[in-house]
């Protein structure tokens, strides 16, 4: 097991608190709908998977885009596999995906170039993310 999630359960739990905040988000939601991506988080450490869907309509109508667990049913446009450690410094804006893809950090797939154009879209996230955290109990999981 990684550093800070101690299982698949706790790591959707915590990642899906923050994904339900980002995809009704006013800043970082149209954002991401523009982009009309689906990409899907591959996480080890513990496993687990994530495929977000900027590309077809939300279910929820006030929402910019839906996200699902465990859904391979879709298929991604990029997908990112890393550690569920890795994420979790980077939605704290500890970690540079850039460089990350170069260092081998993040195994990528699919089309980077648009998914790395998503970056400065998702900045405010690392403000939103310790909030998150915070509101759900976890402040323990804040990185100082």
């Amino acid at each position: 097991m990684g550093q800070y999630f101690s299982s698949t359960e706790e790591l959707y739990r915590v990642f899906g608190a923050l994904y339900d905040r980002v995809k009704y988000d006013e800043e970082v939601g149209p954002r991401l709908a523009k982009a009309n991506l689906i990409v899907r988080f591959n996480y080890t450490d513990p496993e687990g998977t994530v495929t977000i869907n900027a590309k077809d309509k939300p279910a929820d109508e006030k929402a910019f885009l839906d996200y699902k667990f465990d859904d391979n049913n879709l298929t991604p446009d990029v997908t990112m596999t890393q550690t569920a450690d890795f994420s979790h410094r980077f939605w704290h804006g500890r970690e540079n995906a850039i460089m990350a893809i170069a260092t081998r950090k993040i195994k990528a797939e699919g089309n980077v170039a648009a998914a790395m154009v998503l970056l400065p879209a998702i900045r405010p996230v690392f403000r939103l993310y310790p909030r998150v955290l915070k509101d759900i109990g976890r402040e323990d999981l804040i990185v100082k």
